[in-house]
């Protein structure tokens, strides 16, 4: 809306989108060219994960890896991957919109900048944004934020439950929120929600709005990779001595406990130290966030120039700049930090304080997306929130706060679509409160509320509160919308009399249809499987319930895990459903069989593919609704996750294991700090619980067992073992069974 108010203020031809282009990064890299070159997935897919995250290149991957070096050597195709993706590395692999950028030209803008149309016929510049920018051309970012809508949406149920919030007046220093970001409660919370920074939350114990702002700037890419967020860390728990290079700059990095976390910090302290005018220390700004080296250095001779004019030693302002110049790889703006905190802050005394409506509004933001649906109502039944079904006497298109709990709003039942619900809203503000299904049928558009709403209205639950069941419900539907159909045409008609609709010559009206009030129910699991054809997901139960505290303990990740980002082998557990075998039609598998189908946990779904030697071990245990275990490899495939299986367990099997402790394994070959071993400590006290851990040290060619003083016992799950291999690295968490 924002960028059609630009385009009619100034002209269509004058505002179009910036180009931007995706580069071949060292681990994407590796796995086009394994492609191309008809290698399996699963080597190719080794190793690239053997690349660090946010590694420079390939180059110094294999100077960082010796595992890289060694596979390298060991097999010349791993050495042609490297070899032919170091070429390709930083190479442009596609155009894309960028995510915010736009250019506006003060005349017709293909006068100044090529154009280019994409796909979806979006037109946008054929130069990226650096070049339109040094053009001197007017661009601009617009952002929309989902969060801001979430916010007045809960504030205005706030205020309809007769309830005054000035968001902009409270307190920043309440505790109740300090607590839920400590204890990593962020679901919905602006910028604070993915599995790493509630770890981080978890690690940090943020305990002031800076802390806010700081972790903001701090979690991104260049930060961790150069280990500035473990540092302050560190730092801020008394762990490590906050020390400054110079007296002068403690007022300036107090704040952050001695680490340099914002581009302002930098400016202050070229203007404080080497005498930078305010215009001077934000070239050197420009010049740290563009990594511009070679001004890089003119302004490091700059800064001890005039740090040494101010009596500062040479040798001293020089300390400083080393301290200074790796803030390139990582600097953030405050200002956009501490704003962003602020919504972060505002969202999170929202959930604290106000949770009803606040999670109310969360599931309004994605009311068009069953599985994000289907995650908050699992976050609203964590916090002892109910979600109330669906109902067509109750619930409006949204979803609405009903006393103290959330009613479904008839938006998120599929099949329902915003025009049929208009009218049930229409007829309802009419008549008041529907009586029963032949009421509501006969009083409703026919047009609008067909056969297919009905259907998914009925399996949504929507006339639970009509005193008949579900199954009973469907049974009738058919004579019942015979009967609304003929009360409709002869009230069209004028064939009503007196005594209500007959059929003249004073023949009795006939009577209304009505469904069995005390007929049986459907069996349990063909109740959901209805409600979830109706929904998305099981709302009112689900039959993965019983057997959650064996999944927690047995499953190394959710989908909701998945969806935030992991990396390695992961075990999943769930209802295998939409099972569809395929026969492979050419390549060395041709007339073998492979198979798909989706995994669905408490938390989501994902899709999973057998291929065909796996299928054939497996592929008898893929019945719907089955209840497995499934290991494999999680990957990207376009903007969805896939699931590469490995293997497929029955639960029931699974749970026969014997779990008899976990290993945690400490490589003697990594750089692992003190302080590392003391955060270690400290998750497993906070994991407490009856699963005994052994520590292994890895050694070359062998292992060897670690018996601390202090024995311990965890409560073994997804949120321990991401946390510690964390810290330890990934596959450094293993359990033993009997």
């Amino acid at each position: 809306e924002v960028i059609a108010h630009v385009r009619e203020r100034y002209g269509e031809d004058r505002v179009a989108h910036i180009i931007t282009f995706g580069r071949l990064q060292p681990r994407a890299v590796l796995r086009d060219v394994g492609r191309v070159m008809g290698l399996p997935y699963g080597q190719v897919d080794r190793i690239a994960k053997l690349v660090p995250d946010m590694t420079r290149s390939l180059a110094a991957a294999l100077e960082e890896v010796p595992k890289l070096k060694e596979e390298a050597a060991a097999d010349p195709q791993v050495a042609r991957i490297l070899e032919v993706g170091s070429r390709l590395e930083g190479l442009t692999r596609h155009a894309s919109v960028h995510a915010a950028g736009v250019v506006i030209t003060p005349r017709p803008i293909e006068e100044l900048v090529p154009l280019y149309k994409t796909s979806k016929d979006e037109v946008t510049t054929q130069w990226d944004k650096d070049v339109v920018e040094g053009l001197g051309l007017l661009k601009i970012d617009f952002l929309g934020l989902r969060t801001l809508t979430v916010i007045d949406d809960a504030v205005r149920m706030v205020r309809q439950q007769g309830q005054e919030l000035d968001l902009d007046a409270v307190p920043l220093d309440d505790p109740e929120v300090y607590r839920l970001f400590c204890e990593g409660r962020t679901n919905g919370v602006f910028q604070f929600e993915s599995r790493g920074m509630k770890d981080l939350l978890r690690r940090a114990k943020p305990s002031k709005f800076e802390d806010l702002a700081a972790f903001n700037a701090l979690y991104r890419p260049g930060a961790l990779s150069v280990g500035m967020v473990d540092e302050y860390i560190r730092r801020k728990q008394g762990a490590k001595r906050v020390t400054y290079v110079l007296p002068e700059t403690r007022e300036l990095l107090e704040e952050t406990y001695g680490v340099i976390v914002y581009q302002e910090q930098v400016m202050q302290i070229a203007v404080e130290v080497a005498g930078f005018t305010l215009g001077e220390a934000d070239v050197l700004r420009k010049a740290m966030g563009k990594k511009k080296l070679e001004v890089m250095l003119e302004q490091k001779q700059k800064f001890a120039d005039g740090a040494a004019a101010r009596g500062v030693p040479r040798a001293k302002a020089e300390e400083l700049w080393d301290y200074i110049e790796p803030f390139a790889g990582y600097g953030f703006n405050k200002s956009h930090s501490v704003a962003y905190a602020m919504l972060a802050y505002k969202t999170a005394y929202l959930k604290a304080h106000h949770p009803v409506a606040f999670m109310a509004a969360m599931l309004n933001s994605e009311l068009s997306t069953s599985d994000s649906i289907a995650k908050y109502v699992r976050e609203c039944q964590e916090m002892d929130i109910r979600v109330l079904p669906p109902d067509v006497n109750a619930s409006d298109w949204w979803f609405t706060v009903d006393g103290g709990a959330i009613r479904f709003g008839l938006g998120g039942v599929k099949g329902v679509g915003e025009g049929a619900v208009e009218e049930i809203l229409a007829v309802r503000r009419r008549e008041g409160r529907f009586r029963s299904l032949t009421h509501f049928a006969s009083e409703l558009d026919g047009k609008q509320v067909n056969h297919k709403v009905f259907d998914s209205l009925i399996k949504a639950g929507c006339f639970d509160s009509l005193g008949s069941t579900r199954r009973a419900l469907l049974e009738a539907l058919d004579p019942i919308l015979g009967f609304a159909q003929q009360r409709r045409h002869e009230r069209e008609v004028g064939q009503s009399t007196l005594f209500g609709f007959g059929g003249g010559d004073g023949e009795a009206a006939a009577p209304e249809p009505e469904p069995e009030a005390a007929g049986p129910e459907w069996p349990e699991g063909e109740r959901l499987s209805a409600e979830k054809e109706a929904l998305g997901f099981y709302l009112t139960g689900n039959p993965l319930s019983e057997h959650e505290a064996e999944l927690s303990k047995l499953a190394s990740h959710t989908t909701a895990d998945l969806k935030e980002g992991v990396d390695g082998p992961v075990t999943l557990g769930g209802l295998v459903t939409k099972v569809r075998p395929t026969r492979i039609k050419s390549g060395k598998n041709e007339g073998r069989m492979m198979g798909r189908f989706v995994l669905e946990d408490l938390e989501g779904a994902i899709a999973a593919i057998l291929f065909a030697d796996t299928f054939e071990k497996y592929g008898q245990l893929l019945e719907d609704e089955a209840v497995v275990l499934v290991k494999g490899m999680a990957r990207e495939r376009g903007s969805d996750l896939e699931l590469n299986v490995e293997e497929v367990v029955p639960l029931k099997k699974a749970s026969k294991k014997l779990l008899r402790g976990v290993d945690l394994v400490v490589d003697g070959s990594a750089a692992l700090s003190i302080n590392t071993f003391l955060e270690l400590r400290d998750l497993l006290r906070e994991h407490h619980g009856d699963t005994p851990v052994r520590f292994q040290l890895k050694l070359p060619g062998r292992r060897v067992a670690i018996a601390p003083e202090e024995a311990y016992k965890v409560r073994l799950g997804p949120r321990f073992v991401a946390s510690v291999e964390g810290l330890l690295g990934q596959g450094m968490v293993r359990e033993r069974y009997g």
